[in-house]
């Protein structure tokens, strides 16, 4: 029996697709020993992994503190720095699962700023700016300043 080009092809094909669902296989079996090997040894080297931990917190610790003592400065001066007043500074590790809250002692934070007489300052709307130009432009007006074709000319212009 002599096999034409083509069936030999899909022969190949079919031999090749086969090999690599063996070698596929071989790699999974790998994996999950590697995998397997790996949790085997974190679990049996937890605590030594939380020692090591604790000690590279403890590490960035003490270089922070040499860092503020080097330069003569320290967290409250830092922390009293204009550009954080009335702000919280929050510091998020490992994807917020441990979190420090830095700053503010109440948690009534004041978003809008206010004055000395406790008034809220508002942004003006744009309505009110154009009444204001409205109104200003009709005391020129009055006052002789501009003409009433002006005054028609920029209204339109405003409105």
């Amino acid at each position: 029996m002599k096999l034409n080009g083509e069936q030999n092809k899909s022969v190949f094909n079919g031999v090749m697709l086969g090999y690599l669902v063996l070698v596929l296989h071989i790699l999974l079996m790998i994996g999950l020993g590697v995998t397997v090997v790996v949790i085997k040894g974190i679990y049996d080297f937890r605590w030594l992994i939380i020692i090591a931990g604790i000690a590279l917190i403890g590490g960035s610790g003490y270089y922070f503190y040499q860092y503020f003592r080097e330069h003569k400065q320290r967290l409250y001066d830092l922390m009293s720095d204009p550009a954080l007043n009335d702000r919280t500074l929050e510091i998020s590790l490992m994807g917020g699962m441990a979190t420090v809250r830095l700053g503010h002692k109440d948690d009534s934070i004041r978003l809008i700023e206010t004055d000395s007489d406790n008034q809220i300052k508002q942004l003006e709307g744009p309505k009110s700016i154009q009444l204001k130009e409205l109104s200003e432009l009709s005391r020129m007006v009055d006052e002789g300043l501009i003409t009433r074709e002006e005054f028609l000319q920029l209204k339109k212009e405003i409105l």
